[in-house]
């Protein structure tokens, strides 16, 4: 996560300063984002793991690799 506050929002904290706004509340709103995106991208990940695993196994907790498409 501390990559992700220098990699794809870099901007937005140093134009809240520039802009005039207080740091603490720049770096406030800076966590906050890089909390929405890892939580986003963890619920996200959670659904599609749960998706796969709905249709991959039956209701005995058995592998079904017919159920498996490759293209």
């Amino acid at each position: 996560m501390a990559a992700a506050g220098i990699i794809s929002l870099p901007g937005m904290m140093t134009g809240q300063i520039l802009a005039g706004s207080l740091p603490t509340d720049a770096v406030n709103y800076q966590i906050l984002i890089i909390f929405l995106i890892a939580g986003g991208t963890g619920f996200g990940t959670i659904v599609a793991v749960n998706i796969a695993a709905r249709r991959l196994f039956d209701e005995r907790q058995r592998l079904r690799l017919d159920r498996l498409r490759i293209s």
